[in-house]
């Protein structure tokens, strides 16, 4: 489904391509502070200009508060949804209050059964994705949703719970569910992964480009086996992205990151 409106194509600056990677993994064990600089000095000259990074681990959030130093690197922090626990839950709670200027959403967090089989951890995930999306929504905050292998019932609880700002991240499900996303006017994203999946193939092909951004969950979904991912390869999905859908690239470019833009309340340059 595809629909480019006036708005959504309106930028600051129609003679530049600007990219953004609505969601990435910065962190160590993967990528150290000094590389990081360098991973986005590289991405800026290909145009990535937005980098969005997501932490999840609780010992590496003040790590992601380096990482945002970095121009046009934004922060959002969650919790790694198969290891919740209630004291995670009030790290991140924690950790937003005190650094609340400093982060552009809660997430990743959601739920996952696709690692989790057991119906009283999957309960107990409900539990606490419960109450961070309360918490969200009484801090004014969007939310980022994990999803993995339980889309159906993240859409119900979202829906029950009124969410309104939903980025599902690296969205699996089907078809009839990007629907239902897009009748919230919530947004779905596909990784970098997308140039040779054909599931996320089928997911832009059903998106309206005014729900769509494009991500990196860097270091996975790399364009080539055995490498760690990262922004820079935004405008090969992007490319790949346009003719598959049949739509100017330029124009796909900035759709998509007024869409990130516009939804995590950022401005770049």
């Amino acid at each position: 489904m595809v629909k480019l409106t006036d708005s959504t194509i309106d930028v600051q600056d129609t003679s530049e391509v600007v990219y953004a990677d609505a969601h990435s993994h910065l962190v160590p064990n993967w990528f150290e502070l000094e590389e990081i600089e360098k991973i986005v000095s590289n991405a800026r000259k290909v145009g990535v200009k937005i980098i969005v990074n997501s932490v999840l681990e609780s010992e590496y959030y003040d790590f992601g508060l380096k990482t945002i130093k970095n121009k046009g690197v934004f922060l959002t922090a969650g919790i790694e949804i198969t290891k919740i626990t209630k004291n995670l839950v009030d790290d991140l709670k924690k950790f937003f209050q005190q650094n609340e200027e400093d982060i552009v959403a809660i997430g990743e967090i959601g739920l996952d059964f696709h690692w989790i089989k057991e119906e009283e951890k999957q309960k107990k995930q409900e539990l606490f994705f419960k109450d961070l999306i309360s918490f969200s929504q009484s801090s004014n905050i969007p939310i980022v949703i994990h999803s993995r292998g339980a889309e159906g019932r993240v859409i119900k609880i979202l829906k029950e719970s009124g969410a309104e700002d939903v980025l599902m991240h690296c969205f699996g499900g089907t078809v009839e569910q990007v629907k239902e996303i897009m009748a919230m006017d919530w947004y779905i994203t596909v990784p970098t992964s997308t140039v040779y999946r054909k599931s996320f193939q089928k997911i832009i092909q059903a998106v309206s480009l005014d729900n769509l951004m494009f991500e990196t969950d860097s270091p996975f979904h790399s364009l080539k086996k055995g490498e760690k991912n990262n922004p820079s390869s935004i405008p090969v999905l992007c490319k790949h992205a346009a003719k598959l859908l049949e739509v100017n690239e330029k124009e796909l470019a900035r759709t998509t990151t007024k869409n990130t833009s516009d939804f995590y309340r950022i401005s770049y340059k």
